[in-house]
């Protein structure tokens, strides 16, 4: 079924380029913006905080409204533009960096809300435990190799300009993946941009 091995990447993408970039985050404010470390705690902390406030408005204007394979692409594309805006040696100030972790907080919401329950209209309901297992296999590859090699690369450049454009290559596949799925819904009907209460 290419529409769940699509979801699976675009899920694989778009997790390496969130979860691992946590781990990193309080350095990188450190580092780049001249935060003290209770603040630069602070700051990555928004992402996680938006992400509890925003998902449940998304989820809702999924089930209501649909659109999912377009909220997948709009949460894609912001997670470009975060992390190329953290790669790029411009405005290093603590509240541009606290605005960029809003939007990709808000990002952080958007997939996920729509990424989820899109599965159950891929999968026959009879193997969506097996799917699901399948996803989450797929993405914990990613959480677990990113962290090495963005280590490896940070201890070769001692700066983060390159890990940042490697956390908006895995967004630009994650968008990638999101337009592939969203043309592949027209030419099958899975129902992703239709709402889920009818």
């Amino acid at each position: 079924n290419k529409g769940f091995w699509l979801i699976a990447l675009l899920c694989l993408m778009f997790y390496s380029a969130v979860f691992p970039f946590m781990k990193y985050a309080t350095s990188l404010m450190e580092n780049k913006y001249g935060m003290s470390n209770v603040w630069a705690g602070w700051i990555p902390a928004l992402i996680p905080m938006g992400n509890l406030i925003m998902t449940p408005l998304f989820g809702g204007i999924y089930d209501r409204k649909g659109k999912g394979a377009t909220i997948m692409i709009i949460g894609s594309a912001m997670l470009i533009g975060v992390h190329v805006l953290f790669a790029l040696p411009v405005l290093n100030y603590w509240w541009f960096a606290a605005f960029i972790a809003i939007v990709l907080g808000v990002a952080f919401s958007l997939v996920p809300s729509a990424m989820w329950p899109s599965v159950p209209k891929i999968i026959d309901e009879r193997i969506l435990g097996s799917a699901y297992c399948v996803i989450f296999w797929i993405q914990n590859w990613g959480l677990l190799l990113v962290p090495v090699v963005i280590g490896k690369v940070l201890d070769a450049t001692g700066g983060y300009t390159l890990p940042m454009v490697i956390f908006s290559s895995f967004g630009l596949f994650a968008l990638f993946f999101g337009l592939w799925l969203k043309r592949e819904d027209k030419k099958k009907g899975y129902g992703l941009e239709l709402p889920n209460i009818k």
